[in-house]
């Protein structure tokens, strides 16, 4: 592995493949990458220095990860495996780009606990400034809300936001898994305060675009790009499952339905979709998960697909510098209709 990092890594500084996308300040890849995907028992895992070379190597320059992944691990493997790659977390040209989140848990009580949660998660980035500041969802842990003893502090979340950007610790600041009405009044929230909302990031696939149609939608009219996590759902539009390809247990017991149906509603799976996914992806001289990739790229969004190692990260972010065709992204959303269900492990409803 040392010799094909070393490859990678000549020269250090990072060029933005394609036109690439604005999230305020910061200039990004058309496809980014998260780090969900990768192994928290090791501060340090070779997997993510190989995943991350790759992708630079690729044209990436933008990483998304959280202090949930692990209580702070997946963010000190982001450093890590930018020192190893040479290059530097940052807001400029030619440095790493990296979004991380602000978990909106019972026990953090309000404004000042986003301001010091966003201070500890650049320590660990290594940085004074995070390019990225997101919150990673609506304040909807309410444990003792079945007592009708319920408080949400989203607002409060938001004027701690708000300050983490007036003073110097986020370049820009965003949300995560806000829907129509929220997106909208934290939008209006930071206007009033002169701040723009740099982007939300939900779950958006072509196997989960129904449910988030309406959300893209209002993000479009207020001029809020769209971040996507689970752009493979899972791995379902990377083409890696079918009857005789299942992932392994206990994977395999939530995605059974998805790939070989059986239960009510799921008829025969994704394979209609998994079909016209194949036939595009030959024609183009692509592979499966590339095309779905490409297909969030034409509807606006920045996927960040997780890769486990160099190959998958390579192979995904293949999906930069060229577009399906209209005939292509109607062909595919057709067959995504025809199986009659939508993929959604998020587990997030979008208010």
């Amino acid at each position: 592995m040392e010799a094909f990092l070393f490859a990678l890594l000549q020269p250090a500084a990072l060029v933005v493949q394609s036109g690439g996308r604005s999230l305020g300040t910061l200039k990004v890849s058309d496809v980014g990458l998260g780090t969900l995907n990768l192994p928290l028992g090791d501060e340090k895992p070779p997997a993510a220095a190989e995943a991350l070379a790759a992708a630079i190597g690729a044209g990436c320059n933008f990483v998304d990860t959280a202090e949930a992944y692990g209580f702070g691990v997946s963010e000190r493997q982001t450093r890590w495996a930018a020192e190893q790659a040479g290059v530097k977390i940052g807001c400029g040209k030619g440095e790493l780009q990296v979004a991380t989140k602000f978990a909106p848990v019972p026990w953090r009580p309000g404004a000042e606990s986003v301001v010091e949660a966003c201070r500890q998660s650049a320590e660990r980035l290594g940085v004074k400034t995070i390019p990225l500041y997101q919150i990673h969802f609506p304040d909807i842990i309410q444990p003792f809300s079945a007592l009708g003893l319920s408080r949400r502090k989203d607002e409060e979340y938001w004027m701690g936001l708000a300050r983490c950007y007036e003073e110097g610790l986020a370049a820009n600041v965003a949300v995560c898994n806000y829907g129509p009405t929220m997106v909208t009044r934290v939008h209006e929230f930071l206007a009033k305060r002169n701040i723009p909302l740099a982007s939300n990031q939900i779950n958006f696939s072509l196997l989960y675009r129904k449910a988030s149609a309406a959300t893209v939608e209002r993000c479009a009219e207020l001029d809020v790009p769209v971040i996507a996590y689970f752009p493979l759902a899972n791995g379902l539009l990377a083409g890696r499952y079918d009857a005789d390809s299942m992932p392994r247990f206990p994977k395999s017991l939530t995605m059974k339905k998805y790939v070989v149906g059986g239960t009510e509603g799921y008829g025969a799976g994704y394979l209609p979709l998994l079909t016209e996914l194949r036939r595009v992806a030959a024609a183009r001289g692509k592979t499966v998960a590339q095309v779905s990739l490409n297909w969030c790229v034409c509807k606006g969004a920045i996927p960040i697909p997780g890769a486990r190692d160099g190959a998958m990260a390579s192979d995904n972010l293949g999906s930069m510098g060229w577009r399906l065709d209209d005939a292509e992204v109607r062909a595919l959303e057709r067959a995504a209709d025809a199986i009659g269900f939508e993929f959604s492990s998020g587990g997030f409803k979008l208010e």
